[in-house]
């Protein structure tokens, strides 16, 4: 199979999965084979884009189902910061290789004013120095991460692994490059 093929593949079922059960008949089950989504209690219908930072999450979810790899930047083994630096750099993000350092470099929001694109981290003490994971946030409790040895890039929920610290990135201003074309 080709790699293009694959990407369109993966792009395809990381959408289903996002999408969630599908129709559910009167007895609250899927009408249809149990999706991967319906595995998990179902999900809701996928969010709005991320505006500029689609292409990071965009990124992200082709690689759904890609090897964990310990130090893993990449093509298709990760690791969690692994993966969040080089979706970034889609949208022109320049983020630092390890997870405590991208959560120093992100603006920092609470859990209420999360939206798809944003960081998700988890601390061991609440604080930039116990920072040990990342992932993207996708909307609706749910996260792209690269977890662990021993498992693929994945959509996981809050309900399965809570962070405790949220980050913004903002993607550069295209009006700031040397080319000024259609800005005012």
């Amino acid at each position: 199979m080709r790699a293009a093929d694959r990407g369109v593949i993966v792009v395809a079922v990381g959408a289903a999965v996002l999408a969630g059960p599908g129709p559910v008949a009167a007895g609250g089950q899927p009408e249809a084979a149990a999706s991967p989504a319906a595995l998990d209690g179902g999900l809701p219908e996928a969010p709005k884009p991320a505006g500029p930072l689609e292409p990071a999450v965009a990124y992200a979810l082709a690689h759904l189902g890609d090897a964990y790899a310990l130090g893993g930047t990449g093509p298709h083994r990760w690791d969690c910061s692994g993966l969040v630096q080089q979706a970034y750099l889609r949208v022109g993000v320049k983020l630092p290789r390890v997870a405590a350092d991208q959560y120093r470099a992100t603006r920092r929001i609470k859990r209420g004013a999360l939206r798809r694109g944003d960081l998700v981290f988890w601390s061991s003490n609440g604080r930039a120095s116990g920072v040990h994971h990342v992932a993207i946030y996708l909307g609706d409790q749910r996260y792209l991460e690269a977890a662990r040895p021993g498992t693929k890039v994945r959509v996981s929920t809050f309900s399965r692994y809570n962070p405790n610290l949220y980050g913004r990135v903002d993607p550069p201003d295209p009006c700031d490059e040397d080319d000024d074309e259609g800005c005012d």
